[in-house]
């Protein structure tokens, strides 16, 4: 077959062009997070907050990506909450319906980096009594 340099020049220009324009590939963004859990003593029928670091700090879509919560009761229910992330933290507020030990696993699935997951427990004891006779 026989191209005249002129042809050549335009497919070696379009090549180069279509490689200039294309999406480059980045690696994935490889998260972990930490929890901070309750301190303190943890009362059944009382509020909670659980905290949730994502690092490094999500950016572009994944930085309105939630953490998601899936929160195991003593009794075995399970309730999910989401936790929205201000520049990688973010805090929930969760209710403690029964004393014994609560299992909770953190995910934070991004659309453009590696999905991460940790889990924490924490013991809920039994409300004091207003200490008032009958």
């Amino acid at each position: 077959m026989n191209f005249s340099r002129g042809t050549l020049t335009v497919a070696a220009l379009a090549g180069a062009a279509a490689l200039a324009l294309a999406p480059t590939a980045t690696a994935a963004t490889t998260y972990q997070i930490s929890v901070v859990p309750p301190l303190g003593t943890v009362y059944a029928n009382n509020l909670v907050t659980l905290g949730a670091l994502v690092t490094p700090t999500p950016t572009g879509t994944d930085g309105s990506t939630p953490v998601e919560l899936e929160i195991t009761e003593p009794d075995g229910d399970v309730n999910t909450r989401t936790i929205p992330l201000t520049l990688g933290a973010g805090t929930a507020a969760i209710r403690t319906h029964e004393a014994g030990r609560y299992t909770v696993v953190f995910t934070f699935a991004p659309p453009n980096g590696t999905p991460a997951e940790t889990t924490t427990q924490f013991d809920a004891v039994a409300s004091p009594g207003l200490g008032l006779g009958s």
